[in-house]
């Protein structure tokens, strides 16, 4: 029987599948390849009526409710993060989930895209996350972090002479300002750390990865004042430092002489370094031997896209400028955002696009990338996800050069 011309019609309910069917749908989804997407975005659209938003600062929590049941979710934690010596809002995408039996009904993807919309409201500039593979990119997010790691023998580290420092356990109440102190000096300038803050930061609340903890150590100098630190993952057996800090290069040996008791400790005989790779640290452990590897993920892992690109950009203006020269004007047409570039003297000014200027096209993904300097407007053009004048390409290489960018493990979320 045909229904009445003009009959709304009924979409057929779908069976919610069991905990076991959606795992294997997941692994199977997993296995392929999902370009990022470059499709046009509006992320000023409201936020759905059907998103409960809870804050407990800096935790926003999105929940979509169907039938007054809360289904799916996704936490954006409130981040100040570092583009050279600049900072953006950054928005850490964490704890996506769904109620296995919920799966399969687009309910994460509404989160998502809530989310994205929630954010750009109230004044994030760029969104970060670690994801899965096969998922993220159909909401625009990108591979930006390479991961770093370097390795050393034991026994190498064990070659350098002593200097006297003494290690004790690191303590809040007693270390906090001073560790704060070291980690912004050194890191000051370089793109992807977290701006750490003294009363909404968790010092060290994990390891390397989700589920193991951190150790801390903290080097006194002579004097009784911390000289640097040093901080492990508490998983055993492991020789893996996650983090260094340092008032001075002088506490290097010590540094490294203290990694190696820790890796005898734990019974291994290789030291494991998880740090920058423009790190002073890491150069004074160059000549004692040091073998690097570095891996860049196709798909998952750390990823990044454009919230707020007109916001993005005046804030990190003062970095980008001085990095051209002469004067000239661009404008940057986007999926999400069209902006107008204008500098001369060194200083750079944001603003809308301008008649008559030359225009260079990319998705907002690709804009990320370059913004934290994970990949070169050369090979963006040679891929032909971006679209301009070779003259073009060369103005953006230079504002946007390929640089070492890190996020310590501890800030992952």
């Amino acid at each position: 029987m045909t229904a009445p011309a003009g009959t709304p019609r009924r979409r057929a309910a779908r069976r919610r599948l069991g905990v076991d069917e959606a795992g294997d749908r997941i692994a199977e989804l997993r296995k392929r390849s999902v370009p990022a997407a470059s499709r046009r975005e509006d992320l000023d659209k409201p936020v759905p009526r059907d998103i409960q938003v809870a804050t407990e600062f800096p935790l926003h929590t999105l929940s979509l409710l169907v039938g007054g049941t809360k289904v799916s979710w996704a936490t954006v934690v409130d981040f100040r993060q570092q583009i050279g010596r600049a900072t953006v809002r950054m928005g850490g995408i964490a704890s996506v989930g769904t109620h296995a039996e919920h799966r399969f009904h687009g309910y994460s993807r509404r989160v998502l895209e809530a989310s994205l919309r929630w954010m750009r409201g109230r004044g994030f500039d760029t969104a970060m996350l670690y994801g899965i593979p096969c998922y993220y990119p159909k909401f625009g997010f990108a591979p930006a972090f390479p991961s770093v790691a370097f390795e050393m023998a034991v026994r190498d580290a064990e070659s350098v002479a002593p200097k006297g420092h003494t290690f004790v356990a690191f303590r809040p109440e007693v270390h906090l300002d001073a560790v704060l102190r070291m980690y912004h000096a050194c890191n000051a300038g370089r793109t992807g750390p977290t701006r750490r803050v003294a009363r909404h930061w968790k010092p060290f609340r994990k390891g390397a990865t989700f589920g193991t903890k951190a150790v801390c150590r903290v080097a006194i100098g002579r004097r009784g004042a911390a000289a640097g630190y040093i901080v492990y993952d508490a998983l055993h057996p492991s020789g893996t430092v996650i983090e260094v800090g340092y008032a001075t290069p002088g506490v290097f040996p010590d540094l490294l002489r203290d990694a190696a008791r820790h890796a005898w400790r734990q019974r291994v005989d290789t030291l494991r370094l998880l740090l920058p790779e423009d790190d002073a640290f890491i150069e004074y452990c160059k000549p004692l031997g040091l073998k690097k590897e570095v891996g860049y993920r196709r798909d998952g892992g750390a990823m990044v896209r454009m919230v707020n690109i007109p916001s993005a950009l005046r804030k990190v203006a003062e970095e980008l400028g001085p990095r051209l020269d002469g004067r000239g004007r661009l404008n940057l047409l986007t999926n999400l955002d069209d902006v107008g570039l204008a500098w001369s003297g060194g200083r750079l000014r944001v603003g809308e696009p301008q008649a008559e200027a030359e225009a260079a096209r990319l998705p907002q993904w690709a804009l990320a990338q370059l913004l934290y300097g994970s990949r070169s407007a050369a090979s963006l053009a040679a891929g032909g996800v971006l679209k301009a004048s070779g003259r073009v390409v060369g103005v953006l290489g230079r504002m946007f050069p390929v640089a070492p960018h890190f996020h310590y493990a501890a800030d992952h979320f």
